[in-house]
């Protein structure tokens, strides 16, 4: 963990954006370490020098980083490059008639996959409620940790207690919290989480962590080359033979992406989530001071604008998204106060 004077040194020599980039819900800054890296692996490409396997142990490393921030071994990580690819796998791996709650307005990377199975019953409540909906007979409970729409965050605790008692599995999205948010003792069965965001890595990197039980209970049905035991030796014909351990559910690398996500995750780590959660929400409650709003526990804060106020904003190049009809803005950890005072310049008649 960095102290304050370190923590600005990194994120100046990392960051360098030529807007009020309030955005990182959306897609987060990319670190001109990660960017070197992905430009000096595609120069080796374009050369024909470029090692594929070399980045296997890339990918092991941002197995290794994943599972720290989440509370997983290395070994209980699978990679991919879709958070639907991966939240389909618990999907299809229910019974008919299982039932799973989800909270309302919830991303459809979450909800779809469970929809897509009419044989399941999908319960959805509001997320303030979720801990206290969930009953006996209840399968699974999915939602994301930070809601994609407001940013509201879910009671974590209140809601793997609630589930532990009636006996149903906890399925966390993280996509929108890793990376602010301190998730390293959640307790939940599985975590998928998307690294483009929060994480700052190049789009086509996700991860699943689960404990050894809950990754019992599913089947690798995307299945290739990369879930073998030794992918450079089992690429070819049959019979079976995936991995003992979470890379039975891999998916092939985008190669790129994964160099980069290396180099996003040493930085997130050696700045420290306890640290970037502190200045993210400091952040986020200067802005909803600004705007007159209470204090609140979120990176993220969500208004009503007028689309005249849009235009200013837009104008003035302060770089947030409209998600459920509401001005989205992020804060993360290559924003300052002075970021914040320009948007309220805007956003503040």
């Amino acid at each position: 963990m960095t102290t304050a004077s370190a923590f600005e040194s990194l994120v100046r020599d990392e960051f360098a954006p030529t807007t009020v980039y309030l955005n990182a819900a959306s897609t987060g800054l990319l670190p001109r370490s990660a960017l070197a890296a992905v430009v000096a692996a595609e120069e080796q490409r374009m050369h024909g020098e470029f090692d594929i396997p070399g980045v296997d142990s890339v990918i092991d490393d941002c197995r290794a980083a994943f599972g720290r921030l989440t509370g997983f071994a290395a070994s209980q990580v699978a990679v991919g490059s879709q958070v639907s690819q991966m939240v389909g796998l618990v999907a299809q791996s229910l019974r008919p008639g299982a039932n799973v709650l989800v909270p309302e307005h919830e991303f459809n990377s979450v909800l779809w996959p469970f929809l897509v199975r009419p044989d399941l019953n999908v319960r959805v409540v509001p997320l303030a409620e979720i801990p206290t909906a969930i009953r006996p007979g209840d399968d699974v409970v999915a939602a994301a940790v930070v809601q994609s729409a407001d940013g509201a965050v879910l009671d974590i605790a209140a809601t793997v207690a609630a589930a532990r008692a009636h006996g149903a599995r906890v399925l966390f999205d993280v996509s929108q919290a890793a990376g602010w948010l301190p998730l390293h003792d959640t307790g939940a069965d599985w975590i998928i989480g998307a690294g483009y965001k929060w994480l700052c890595a190049p789009k086509g990197t996700v991860f699943l962590a689960g404990t050894p039980a809950a990754l019992d209970t599913l089947t690798p049905t995307a299945a290739g080359w990369y879930a073998g035991y030794n992918p450079w030796e089992t690429c070819y014909d049959g019979p079976l033979r995936l991995a003992e351990d979470a890379r039975r559910f891999d998916v092939g690398p985008v190669w790129p992406a994964w160099i980069g996500q290396r180099r996003s995750l040493e930085l997130i780590e050696r700045i420290g989530v306890e640290t970037i959660h502190r200045h993210d929400v400091a952040l986020a409650d200067r802005l909803r001071k600004g705007l007159g709003l209470p204090e609140g526990n979120s990176a993220v804060v969500s208004i009503e604008v007028s689309e005249r106020t849009l235009e200013r904003v837009r104008a003035a190049r302060v770089v947030g998204a409209v998600r459920a009809g509401r001005l989205r803005l992020a804060c993360h950890l290559y924003n300052t106060e002075e970021d914040v005072d320009r948007a309220l310049d805007v956003l503040v008649d």
